[in-house]
């Protein structure tokens, strides 16, 4: 019989084609990942860079802007316009404000308290300044007055009685004063001025609304005087009005016009004479 050949197959020269194959394929793999990575980064730097310069550019562009702009004549106060002060002379208070033709405009920006405090300390209307730019070279000054509680008569005209207890600092002529706030007359002492003051900041809305004059010409420290816008006077005392005013409505409800309602000792009224009427600026 002849003998059957045997051919003998090493397994790791079999498989070892597969292997390699294999091996090539996971490296052309990572092959292909690492170039796909080196390029989505090299992408992702060169769009960084362009950011970048493109921001220096803008920065540059603006900051150049900005120089030529501080440079050139148009930086230039041109003009300044006062608003929100209708009893102040515009020209004192740019004055006073220290602006020139020859500032910049920009140099006002950066110290506006500098305006702020200026205009505050020379006029006691003042409470605040608020500097604003217009057409690059034109300034605003918007002043913010205090509140007017009312007037006081003097020699020549009508000061302010501001909120915050001072007086202004313009005299106002009857015709610009306004007709809803009350009128202090005949107060040649600061301190009578200050009490009633503190009184009339006290009393009730309502009835302050009703009131036209607060006289100063009282015979007495204590007494206060009312000229009510009805063409009534109301006489108390500044210790125990407040507490009589309950009474005020239902006499004032009874009485006729020109009448005297009397709050100080007891709650009574009887009709004017003619020299109350022109003491009080009824007649």
């Amino acid at each position: 019989m002849t003998k059957k050949r045997i051919t003998k197959i090493d397994p790791e020269e079999k498989l070892s084609h597969y292997l390699d194959h294999q091996s090539n394929q996971k490296k052309r793999k990572s092959q292909n990942k690492i170039s796909a990575s080196l390029s989505n980064l090299h992408s992702e730097r060169k769009s960084a860079l362009v950011k970048r310069l493109g921001l220096i550019i803008t920065i540059s562009i603006i900051c150049l802007i900005c120089l030529g702009y501080y440079i050139s004549p148009l930086a230039n106060v041109r003009s300044v316009r006062v608003e929100g002060a209708d009893d102040l002379p515009a020209e004192e208070v740019v004055k006073t404000a220290d602006i020139k033709a020859s500032d910049r405009v920009i140099d006002y920006l950066l110290h506006w308290n500098d305006v702020d405090e200026d205009l505050a300390n020379r006029y006691t209307e003042v409470k605040n300044v608020d500097i604003k730019v217009n057409h690059f070279n034109q300034l605003n000054l918007n002043i913010v007055e205090f509140k007017t509680i009312g007037y006081i008569k003097k020699e020549k005209g009508y000061c302010k009685i501001l909120s915050n207890g001072k007086l202004g600092t313009q005299l106002i002529s009857w015709n610009k004063i306004d007709q809803d706030k009350p009128v202090f007359i005949g107060y040649n002492h600061e301190v009578s001025l200050k009490n009633d003051l503190q009184l009339f900041n006290s009393l009730p809305e309502e009835f302050q609304n009703q009131i036209k004059l607060l006289s100063g010409n009282t015979r007495r420290k204590s007494q206060v005087i009312f000229v009510m816008k009805n063409g009534n006077v109301v006489i108390g005392n500044i210790s125990t009005i407040k507490r009589k005013l309950k009474y005020y409505n239902e006499i004032n409800n009874k009485v006729k016009r020109n009448s005297l309602i009397d709050l100080e000792v007891g709650a009574y009224s009887r009709p004017l004479t003619s020299s109350e009427k022109r003491a009080y600026g009824l007649i």
